[in-house]
């Protein structure tokens, strides 16, 4: 039981780690129109839209207007990295506890 826990988490930061590769090189690619124009550039754009998209709301979305700078792809990609270090690991500790 062990052993699938720990692959399961393994998949998990793995996938956790590839979709923030993926928004890395959705950022990359807008600041180039024809690579955010091309096909594999508005696939990666609606793949990460919608995540992107729920930081800029509220507050940030009038930090984004006063400053000029979007600060959401880096709330989004914080939250990512906080998730595959800390929350993956108590999720572990609890199966830990609950199946051993």
């Amino acid at each position: 039981m062990i052993t699938i826990i720990a692959y399961i988490l393994y998949a998990l930061k793995w996938l956790v780690w590839l979709y923030s590769i993926l928004m890395v090189i959705d950022a990359i690619m807008s600041w180039v129109p024809s690579l955010r124009n091309s096909a594999v550039g508005q696939l990666l754009n609606r793949l990460i839209e919608p995540y992107v998209n729920i930081f800029r709301k509220g507050p940030i979305q009038k930090i984004s207007y006063a400053t000029g700078l979007d600060l959401s792809f880096l709330l989004g990609l914080l939250l990512l990295y906080f998730i595959q270090d800390y929350v993956f690991g108590w999720l572990v500790n609890i199966l830990l506890r609950v199946f051993a």
